[in-house]
């Protein structure tokens, strides 16, 4: 299977691996699944860091990229089209974050299912997206 990270997995996979649930950390340890994280992961943490919103502790923000090859996951490299048709799936009332609309457009565009915790991804179900967390 193919699989798309949301930012927090991303760091939970870095930093905080006993805060997914097992099944998930399974799925993400079985070299038969291709696991991708997307560039807008890196620009979400970076702002987020900056702004003083995302505390790493010690983590040099530097090696993240890095820390996800070794991981064996895989950055998605996306294509403009990726960027530009976020568009098309609809703006939810209680939904503005434009970094969660990007991923969700990248994993429906590419047919990816997305791994996150974010209840509010549900409602993005109905436009396509295949999600996870269990």
């Amino acid at each position: 299977m193919k699989y798309l990270l949301d930012t927090h997995v991303l760091l939970w996979a870095i930093m905080d691996s006993e805060k997914i649930p097992k099944k998930t950390l399974h799925l993400l340890e079985d070299s038969e699944n291709c696991i991708f994280v997307s560039p807008i992961s890196f620009w979400e943490i970076a702002i987020k860091h900056q702004l003083k919103k995302l505390n790493l502790r010690a983590l040099n923000i530097l090696h993240i990229p890095h820390i996800t090859e070794q991981l064996d996951f895989t950055i998605l490299n996306p294509e403009p089209y990726d960027y530009i048709s976020i568009s098309q799936i609809p703006q939810k009332e209680n939904h503005h974050d434009p970094f969660d609309r990007m991923l969700i457009q990248q994993a429906i565009r590419n047919n990816l299912m997305l791994i996150s915790k974010d209840e509010k991804f549900k409602q993005y179900e109905e436009n396509g997206l295949q999600l996870l967390w269990e």
